[in-house]
């Protein structure tokens, strides 16, 4: 498949994605993100950036998963599964009061395709929950089987969420209470905890011939998220310009070391600088708050209430560097 852009990912389709080079599904959304695009931009990428969740095969995964995946293995897919069919199923519930408080018509128009990716999202984890693991197939009992899978940060999150979004519902018209909800979902939620965990599983499956439906997968909502994540930032960039950056930073205060520790596993094979999950969140925090304009004391007083160790120190520091590095090259 010919490059024709830094962005190979962007005009991938779903069968080319399990054999995409690594390092361009690991930076496209930093690259996109990096772009600052509009949302009628993020409508058009999403019009050209179809899929379907019901096309990946999964009979074969099964067959991976049941008999050729170390048990390690299967236990850390299986926690990374139920925490997304968790999240995405979240994600239907926070978007509907988001659009409906959008302040702008082409929010409403990027938001409405959002909502359809997560629905999309759904879709695909509701059939990996059943096809792979083996969950009960009715929804309802399915999220109260990855419920309780799911590590209690994980949960505490989940409560936030709720809390922010009953104040949006409440008030549908309060620009600062949808900021605050975008914060949270769409810089938190999307851009910390989903983009980072689908890139580890992405990572962790390359150069793998096993589960190919459940890295196409992965690699298409990845994609996804780097719009979902440029709408949040750009809102979000928007709103302190305009004198709410007080109300922004107190959701992340609040919601980010809360997503820092949800993530209880070790090191990712072969990412930069043997980061850690935990460190990869915190390389991505840093670099989506540089890019709303919030300042780096602020970023490190998050990260510092996430670690409240003497070793925190040095964590941040590394993955702080790291991103610096990143921006600059």
């Amino acid at each position: 498949m010919p490059r024709w852009s830094t962005l190979l990912l962007d005009d991938a389709k779903l069968a080319e994605m399990p054999r995409l080079p690594l390092d361009d599904v690991l930076r496209h959304a930093d690259l996109v993100t990096e772009q600052q695009p509009h949302p009628q931009a993020l409508y058009e990428r999403w019009e050209k950036q179809q899929w379907s969740a019901q096309a990946i095969e999964l009979e074969p995964d099964r067959e991976d998963f049941d008999k050729r995946l170390p048990r390690s293995a299967r236990k850390a897919i299986e926690e990374s599964i139920a925490t997304f069919i968790i999240g995405e199923y979240t994600g239907l519930d926070l978007l509907g009061p988001i659009l409906t408080g959008a302040p702008e018509e082409r929010d409403h128009l990027y938001l409405g395709t959002q909502i359809a990716d997560e629905t999309r999202h759904t879709q695909l984890m509701l059939r990996l929950g059943e096809e792979l693991l083996g969950l009960d197939p009715d929804p309802k009992r399915m999220l109260v089987q990855a419920w309780n899978m799911v590590t209690p940060p994980h949960r505490d999150l989940s409560r936030l969420e709720t809390e922010v979004i009953r104040e949006l519902q409440e008030h549908p018209s309060d620009y600062r209470r949808w900021l605050r909800a975008v914060a949270l979902f769409h810089l938190i939620t999307e851009g910390v905890l989903a983009l980072v965990g689908q890139r580890a599983i992405v990572n962790s499956l390359h150069g793998v011939p096993l589960l190919a439906g459940v890295k196409a997968g992965f690699t298409a909502m990845a994609r996804d998220e780097s719009r979902h994540v440029s709408f949040g930032l750009h809102a979000l960039r928007i709103g302190i310009k305009e004198g709410y950056g007080d109300d922004i930073r107190e959701v992340i205060e609040r919601a980010a070391p809360i997503a820092l520790n949800i993530e209880e596993g070790g090191q990712v094979d072969d990412a930069p600088q043997g980061l850690t999950m935990k460190q990869l969140g915190i390389e991505s925090l840093y670099r989506q708050l540089r890019l709303i304009g919030i300042e780096r004391q602020f970023a490190d007083h998050v990260v510092a209430l996430s670690m409240p160790t003497p070793a925190a120190t040095e964590d941040a520091e590394a993955a702080g560097t790291a991103e610096n590095t990143d921006s600059h090259s």
